[in-house]
């Protein structure tokens, strides 16, 4: 339940040089199934990090794969998330194995260098990736970035239920004492988490085009998540940002609560490129997806070779 409430709160040049046809459009990376991964189109290459920790990558789609077209596009579950199984060992649940998973990622596909994009909590590790593989990344994409510092997280915790009304509060309450939430049926959970997100849009009504997928055995995974806490009870990455040096574009919309914390970002990054997206909040790419399309693909095609 812990994890849930922690969602709830905070919400590729190069080509791949395996030749795609020996690898499945979707598949578990290895034989112990930790990772699922989704993967579509061609050219220069771009690793997807979702948000949570409780996600998939199931909400990035149909929205990023209009990246396709230009774009070798990897999407994957982090562990214990989505389609993705529990790790046996419960010490391969933590956040140097959640960074260490896109290092499989890439050999996986044998990528010399790719462009790795992150959404919300995913921010924390692909910010940890880069700061010790720079050397790997074309670039690193941020959007919406939320817990940076486990200050930010708290941070984001007020912000979000400052904007709860007591209508809100009266439907969060209805869901808990539902029947399918007693049960543990997904069904349920999803609309906790619509609930919580529709907060964070500029028109709340779009969340329901937001497509949350949650597998049956949800909340045995998201128990697992559990481990992660001891991670993320206390750290702080913004004095690390500057061990950065691959180009970084930061993408917010302005309704978004983890907006204020792109001017944090700023002052350890300054060499970045800041774009706020107006009347968007924490999903641009399904709220406003003509300018999302256009940012991303306006500094990406400076890659390619």
């Amino acid at each position: 339940m812990k994890s849930i409430l922690y969602l709830s709160i905070i919400l590729a040049g190069f080509t791949s040089c395996a030749s795609s046809s020996k690898i499945l459009p979707y598949g578990a990376l290895d034989t112990d199934k930790s990772l699922f991964y989704y993967h579509t189109g061609k050219g220069d290459p771009i690793i997807f990090v979702h948000g949570g920790p409780g996600l998939n990558h199931r909400y990035f789609l149909p929205y990023l794969e209009r990246l396709a077209d230009s774009n070798h596009l990897i999407f994957y579950d982090q562990r214990a998330c989505g389609d993705s199984e529990i790790p046996v060992d419960t010490n391969k649940m933590s956040i140097a194995e959640f960074v260490n998973d896109i290092t499989r990622i890439k050999e996986k596909f044998k990528l010399k260098k790719f462009h790795l994009l992150a959404h919300s909590w995913g921010a924390t590790v692909a910010l940890r990736y880069a700061m010790e593989h720079s050397d790997q990344l074309l670039s690193l994409i941020l959007v919406n970035p939320t817990a940076i510092s486990s200050a930010d997280t708290k941070e984001a915790s007020k912000l979000l239920s400052s904007r709860f009304d007591f209508s809100d509060q009266s439907k969060r309450s209805e869901i808990l004492e539902s029947s399918a939430f007693k049960q543990g049926e997904p069904s349920a959970y999803i609309e906790l988490f619509k609930l919580a997100f529709s907060k964070n849009m500029a028109i709340p009504s779009q969340v329901d085009s937001l497509n949350i997928y949650l597998p049956m055995d949800y909340l045995k995974k998201n128990a697992a998540l559990r481990y992660l806490f001891k991670d993320l009870n206390d750290y702080d990455l913004y004095p690390q940002l500057n061990k950065i040096s691959c180009p970084v574009l930061t993408i917010s919309g302005d309704k978004d609560i983890g907006v204020t914390f792109i001017d944090k970002i700023k002052k350890e990054l300054p060499n970045g490129r800041y774009e706020i997206i107006k009347e968007s909040g924490h999903f641009p790419f399904l709220e406003q997806p003509k300018k999302f399309d256009q940012i991303v693909k306006e500094f990406i095609d400076k890659f390619k070779k």
